[in-house]
Order: structure tokens, then sequence, then C-alpha cells
């Protein structure tokens, strides 16, 4: 993991009530920023790593079985308010724990104020051949990114996503016409890395959130808030890139859905997301 991811992802116990309940301390490096706010899949990517800590933490003595093998599957999150890269106290819950299912809440607090509530199920990911795959947008995507990739570092891009420092990020320029001051389909393609390690399941979280909003691909540009954010997260990655491919069925007048898809190397699903977010104030 690099060095700046796996500093937001190192927590710290506040505390702890009963054998439910525990509160972890985040800090949210500027870094992990997009414009002045935390960037929200950021955010939901330190969530889903603290409630895996918790299944660890919080497991019964007399059954370690509880928690072998089980990472964030569902991560749903609310988002209440957008928190500032500063410390967060991640506030957990087991509301069910069970020997295939485990599902908890995760509230993200800062200052006092609940800025983020996430729900978070977790069980074992999948593993080997799929029993059927359908045809994808990333398809015809290869697996390194376009040597006339858009790559973040360096770009115009970096003055809003400071990301950089954490990770390679590029963008598939057939598919992001913005850049040469087109508008074109609300679909943005890419590939994603940390820098100087191999993707994991925290990484996955992370890039089911790492596009730019497709709604800049209609010239609507700004801040476009996400309200609701859920991310499946199917198995552990292969070495190598991540491939994302962000769409979008409906652009309404006041709010749009986008859909991330992330496959491996090997062209593998391993995450999926969907969130709802409100279009941009001004154009």
């Amino acid at each position: 993991m690099s060095h700046k991811l796996a500093e937001i992802l190192a927590l710290t116990e506040v505390s702890r009530a009963g054998a439910d309940r525990i509160t972890y301390r985040a800090r949210m490096d500027p870094v992990f920023t997009i414009g002045p706010k935390v960037h929200g899949g950021s955010l939901q990517m330190v969530v889903a790593n603290a409630a895996r800590r918790a299944l660890v933490d919080l497991a019964p003595d007399h059954d370690a079985a509880a928690a072998d093998g089980k990472i964030p599957v569902a991560i749903t999150s609310d988002y209440l308010s957008a928190p500032d890269a500063a410390d967060v106290d991640l506030e957990i819950t087991v509301r069910k724990r069970g020997r295939t299912v485990t599902v908890m809440t995760v509230d993200a607090v800062q200052n006092g104020r609940t800025m983020v509530s996430s729900s978070v199920t977790c069980a074992r990911p999948d593993t080997g051949a799929p029993h059927h795959s359908a045809p994808s947008v990333l398809d015809d995507t290869p697996a390194d990114p376009a040597v006339d990739g858009i790559g973040l570092d360096n770009s115009p891009m970096a003055e809003v996503n400071h990301l950089g420092p954490a990770l390679d990020l590029v963008l598939d320029p057939t598919t992001f016409p913005v850049a040469r001051g087109e508008t074109g389909e609300p679909t943005v393609r890419g590939w994603a890395r940390p820098k100087g390690a191999e993707s994991d399941i925290d990484f996955a979280v992370l890039v089911c959130d790492i596009s730019p909003p497709v709604v800049m691909n209609l010239a609507l540009f700004g801040w476009a808030p996400t309200v609701q954010l859920t991310t499946y997260v199917r198995r552990h990655p292969a070495p190598g890139w991540l491939r994302f491919a962000a769409t979008s069925t409906e652009v309404g007048p006041g709010m749009f859905e986008e859909d991330h898809l992330v496959v491996d190397s090997t062209g593998t699903v391993v995450a999926q997301s969907r969130q709802l977010a409100l279009i941009p104030q001004r154009s």
C-alpha cells in the first residue's frame, strides 16, 4: 500500500463499550480531498477498513469463525455533510453477528457531528470462476493505460483532485471529451492503482468513486454533492491496474445517478457502485 494510503488507513482505538461498540479515529490527510472537502470514496474506504478491523477486535473469543475471511462486501453511505481534512471518529456498532454475514453501522463523526452514516455488510468475497458474466462497457478497454491517456499528475485536474500523491489515475481520452472542449455521453473510463503498490479491497472501494462527475461531459461543471453511495466489493483484485467505467442512465434536472464498474487486470469484476448525486449548481 502506498505511504499516503497506509497513513489514512492507520486507525487509533478511542473507546470500546461492551462487545458490540467500538470507536476508532482516522486522520483525513488533505491529499484525500476534492477541492476543500474530503473525497467521498476515500472516506468510504476508511469506513470499510474500520468495519473490517472491528470484525476482528469485537469477535467473540469463542467464535473466531465470526471474523475469519470476511470483508466489507456492501457499504451504503448517506452523506449528511462534507467532512474537512482533519480527524474523524468512526463510531461502530455491530447490529448482527453471524457465521455468514455480519452487519454494522459506522458513523463518521467530526466535531461532535455525524457527517456520514454508513451500513456495512461483511461476508466472504467470491472466489473462482463466475457462473455468468455479461458484456460490459470495459470489454474493449486494455489492461494498461492508453499511451495518450490523461494522467492526474501534472494535469489541470490536479488543481481540484488532490489524490495524486496516493495513487496513479489515467483517464481514457476518448471518453473525456471535455478535455478537448467538447461534449459527449456521460461515460468516463480509466485506470487506477496505488502509488508504488498493488491494489487491494480497500483501494477498490476508493476506485468506486474515482471518476470525475460524468455530467462534466454534458458541460455541467462544479461540485456535484453525493447524496448516497453504495459500493459492492465482489472479490480480491489480481495484481495490476484496476480499470473503471463510470456511467449514467438518467441525468435529471436536479439529480443524476452514477454507476462505477471496476475490473482487475484479468477483466474480472472486483467492485461496483451506484451513487445519487446533485447536479452542479453552476454550469
